[in-house]
């Protein structure tokens, strides 16, 4: 009834009346609070997101190309930074493999091996416990601006006459937003610290055990994120189907009603619904291209940060391979395969919200 009720608001209201076209957008605006889209993003995305223009001319090509950009120069700089940390790794490697060519004894090369791996062990724990937590609050803010833009985004989906779809979308990735918050915190985060401690552990002592266990770990934590991915977006898709054709039927009853009860006046009001209609789907459209830009734009920094790292100790733990030192080419390649768990949380939620303003752009006025 809300569509109903703001279209009968704006067509009683004299801008209305006075042919003030552009009145009617502006009151869509205020009612839907539209504009917390935008005021709730940090400085960094709003740069990257521009300004949100709610008649249609949304600069979309320029804030790829700004997103683009700022994806670049994070990679960029990330690389630059963790050279210097995966040179260390690689020339610690490689003094362990010196060491193992040149003293013949097996055992005491062993031992060789077994220094380089802690030495190693420590330096990656160390860049972990640095990492964990940017990746907790890259997680924290896509949950915030979710909390922040979900109401008014939806609102405006539902005075574009989408009433049905937009109260069981709006309830859906509400609560799909909380529980992955609440599956990163008490599921994810620790899986992923259990997996790298697990992981450095069996390395280190060669332990089968420890190996499958660790085996174990990676597929629960890819388990749940595609499980969960793949399940609310197959849901968001069916509720669509059956929320959609209800919105139809209901906006087509009322102006029928409108038109029949109130002749002559009737069919005015009925036709200008259908402007006001217009005008919501204009704000929602630029809304939401807005809102899947700004989603990309938060989660582009943390993302190319540990693309950066990840890749650089998947290229150490192939060289250190290289090099005879399989031991420690396992230690370095299980932080490389943590550093892309940690991405893949990124990527889900991140997934998770632009779905989300993917399925409002979708609904027909």
């Amino acid at each position: 009834m809300k569509p109903l009720i703001l279209c009968l608001l704006f067509c009683l209201s004299p801008s209305f009346f006075t042919g003030q076209a552009g009145d009617i957008g502006e009151e869509t605006e205020k009612l839907t609070e539209i504009r917390q889209v935008e005021s709730s993003l940090d400085a960094e995305a709003r740069d990257v997101s521009g300004n949100l223009s709610l008649d249609g001319s949304y600069d979309t090509e320029g804030a790829i190309a700004r997103l683009w950009n700022h994806f670049l120069d994070r990679f960029l700089a990330g690389i630059k930074k963790e050279t210097k940390f995966a040179w260390k790794i690689l020339l610690t490697a490689c003094a362990a493999s010196m060491v193992m060519i040149l003293i013949p004894d097996q055992k005491r090369a062993g031992f060789a091996e077994l220094g380089a791996c802690c030495t190693a062990a420590l330096l990656l724990i160390g860049s972990a416990e640095s990492v964990i937590p940017e990746t907790r609050d890259a997680l924290f803010r896509l949950s915030d601006y979710g909390k922040a833009a979900f109401p008014a985004y939806f609102m405006t989906v539902a005075a574009c006459g989408a009433s049905v779809s937009a109260s069981v979308k709006y309830a859906s990735v509400s609560f799909a937003s909380n529980l992955y918050m609440e599956l990163c915190q008490r599921a994810l985060l620790p899986i992923v610290n259990a997996y790298l401690a697990v992981g450095i552990a069996g390395s280190l002592a060669g332990n089968g055990v420890l190996k499958a266990l660790e085996k174990f770990l990676k597929w629960s934590a890819v388990s749940l994120m595609t499980l969960f991915t793949g399940g609310f977006c197959t849901y968001i898709g069916i509720s669509g189907i059956v929320s959609g054709s209800a919105d139809a039927v209901a906006v087509k009853a009322a102006k029928t009603v409108i038109a029949s009860l109130l002749p002559v006046v009737g069919g005015i009001v009925s036709d200008s619904a259908s402007t006001i209609l217009a005008a919501a789907t204009t704000i929602k459209s630029s809304a939401g291209v807005f809102c899947l830009i700004a989603v990309c734009a938060i989660c582009a920094g943390p993302f190319a940060v540990l693309l950066a790292k990840m890749l650089l100790l998947k290229a150490v733990a192939a060289v250190s391979e290289m090099g005879c030192c399989e031991r420690f080419a396992g230690l370095v390649s299980v932080s490389g395969n943590a550093m892309g768990l940690l991405l893949g949380m990124i990527g889900s939620y991140g997934v998770t919200l632009f779905y989300s303003f993917m399925s409002g752009l979708r609904i027909a006025a």
